[in-house]
């Protein structure tokens, strides 16, 4: 029989119970840094000791994360970056890359060129910026080339432009580090030999959390509070000795037991349902309801079921091109990514299917009308501002991977090429 673990006589302030959302908040949206990496002790040692022997000792070097989507590979690598910088304050250099978005050797070389003139101040044009970051000099900050969808870099940039950033790490002038996240195994089949055995390199395996405890604990940390951020022991000694009997409870065993078993994301979907009820925190209920996180499972599944079997054909292409971006490890995007993916797909699957066979391609502008249905419906979300044109602001899905595939593969009227690309996931 269940425990009611919300009742209290104890009342609270309306800052404290606001800081507590909002940490809260930012942890389950993946804006916070983790202050524990269950699990991944061992990667975060070995990675963060690499790290540091670049800022400290001026050691050039190359790592690669290979992990699936939400083994924490982004977690560990941004605990990393905060434990860096609390030893060594700005005596590094972070320049970010997404394989994705930049696509070519200019891109590249342009977006490095515009970190490093945003940081470090004389550069007159891009080609300085590169010849900095290849030649370096004795009295450089050690620098982090922190390439994103490193499998698409090695793919989209020519083969020498990735030798040289791999030899950039050999250069004993520029304490340079290159850093790749890739939830592709196979990434090294993407590199030319001579990069291979040219330039020495280290890969660190990240796997999804292997049992049910570790899960469990997962949760735990991202619902309990810290007294530091919220400056009220008494709140923070209270809401996590509730969280602590609410996950004592059989019924939310079930819900823990059911989110590891079916879901391949299974953090991210815990985090998902636990919104819902973060949000109701007030002064006359100041701790997390079970029924709330109960009624929060069952509104993902019922209401989003319900949607999806009434979406059109394109509605729902347009939800596999999101999954495809999604299996590349790019959890936000806009409009004109996601056509291009729908777009890039439909001519392959045509390709691939002989020339005689045809597909009728979406017009942009009538893709566009469908992709704002799907906003309307919740099942995308606008994350910024929406200072841009509609197709260009970024989004997120509020869908789970295998809710689009189920979508897709039981709906009689799908055709082969959209269930082939549904339990496929990615374009060519």
């Amino acid at each position: 029989m269940d425990i009611i673990i919300n009742e209290t006589s104890v009342k609270f302030s309306e800052t404290t119970i606001n800081k507590a959302r909002k940490v809260l908040k930012e942890r389950l949206s993946g804006y916070a840094i983790p202050e524990v990496l269950v699990g991944l002790e061992e990667q975060y040692g070995e990675f963060f000791d690499l790290l540091n022997r670049n800022v400290s000792l001026g050691e050039s070097n190359t790592c690669i994360l290979i992990g699936p989507t939400g083994c924490g590979k982004t977690a560990l690598l941004k605990k990393a970056l905060k434990s860096l910088e609390e030893i060594h304050g700005d005596d590094f250099i972070c320049v970010y890359i997404n394989g994705l978005f930049h696509t070519s050797d200019i891109l590249v070389r342009q977006q490095i060129a515009r970190q490093l003139g945003q940081q470090i101040k004389g550069l007159k044009s891009d080609g300085d910026a590169f010849d900095l970051l290849k030649s370096g000099t004795t009295g450089n900050k050690s620098i982090l080339l922190i390439i994103y969808n490193f499998d698409m870099f090695a793919k989209n940039c020519s083969q020498p432009f990735v030798y040289n950033i791999f030899n950039i790490a050999t250069s004993k002038n520029c304490p340079i580090s290159v850093i790749g996240i890739t939830r592709n195994v196979n990434v090294f089949n993407e590199l030319a030999q001579n990069i291979l055995s040219r330039n020495s390199h280290c890969h660190i395996d990240i796997d999804r959390l292997e049992n049910i405890d570790l899960f469990t604990e997962v949760a735990k940390l991202a619902l309990n509070l810290n007294e530091d951020a919220i400056e009220d022991g008494e709140y923070c000694k209270l809401f996590n000795e509730k969280i602590e009997e609410m996950f004592n409870q059989e019924s939310f065993k079930t819900i823990i037991h059911q989110i590891f078993n079916t879901s391949t994301d299974f953090i991210r979907y815990f985090y998902k349902i636990s919104f819902a009820p973060v949000d109701k925190l007030s002064i006359n209920s100041p701790f997390l309801l079970l029924d709330d996180l109960k009624q929060s499972v069952m509104d993902v599944s019922v209401n989003i079921e319900r949607v999806l079997i009434g979406l059109t054909q394109t509605q729902l292409w347009l939800l596999l091109a999101i999954n495809s971006l999604f299996f590349r490890g790019w959890t936000v995007f806009n409009f004109v990514m996601v056509y291009e993916e729908y777009t890039n797909y439909m001519k392959a699957y045509v390709r691939k299917s002989g020339s005689n066979f045809r597909m009728k391609i979406c017009k942009e502008y009538l893709a566009l009308i469908e992709f704002e249905f799907l906003q309307s419906r919740k099942l995308i979300q606008q994350i910024n501002e929406g200072k841009f044109q509609q197709k260009y602001n970024m989004v997120k899905s509020l869908l789970l991977p295998e809710q689009i595939i189920e979508a897709v593969t039981k709906n009689p009227h799908c055709s082969s090429a959209m269930k082939d690309w549904a339990t496929r996931g990615l374009v060519d």
